[in-house]
């Protein structure tokens, strides 16, 4: 009974989110724009796609903390790897933070200027970098999960 309603409350927060970030998504695109004199287009909902994607980090990252810590609680066996893979959270946003870059980009119009400094530019490096990590390994473990349920036949 418990795993249905797990199931059910995941299933349903994934499927809220989902929904809020394709709703922000096309706001974010069809909610207005419009061209400096630079000929760049400026959209009016920069900041909510961009705010509505830290909500969306910060979430996943006091979920993952939350959930080392009742793993913990719950396996005192399991510490080590609990904290491991917290940790290898944390290093990989530090890391990919470390080597992201953070020269501002020239011909920027003035609405992005808020956006375009060090620690901004830094942030999105950061994300992109752990997205792309993040994918790579994902990747790796279906393709891995899929050759040993193979090689076990």
């Amino acid at each position: 009974m418990a795993v249905t309603k797990i199931r059910k409350v995941s299933s349903s927060t994934l499927l809220a989110l989902s929904v809020i970030s394709v709703i922000i998504f096309a706001v974010f695109f069809f909610g207005g724009a419009e061209v400096d004199a630079k000929g760049n287009k400026d959209y009016a909902y920069t900041g909510l796609l961009l705010f509505w994607t830290y909500a969306l980090f910060l979430v996943t990252f006091a979920a993952t903390a939350i959930f080392a810590v009742i793993n913990f609680a719950s396996n005192k066996k399991g510490l080590v790897s609990s904290l491991a893979g917290f940790g290898a959270f944390v290093a990989l946003l530090v890391i990919t933070y470390a080597i992201g870059d953070g020269t501002p980009i020239a011909g920027l119009n003035e609405a992005s200027q808020t956006y375009n400094t060090s620690g901004w530019l830094k942030v999105t490096d950061m994300w992109l970098y752990s997205i792309y990590v993040l994918f790579i390994v994902t990747l790796g473990a279906a393709i891995w999960g899929s050759v040993s349920k193979a090689l076990k036949r």
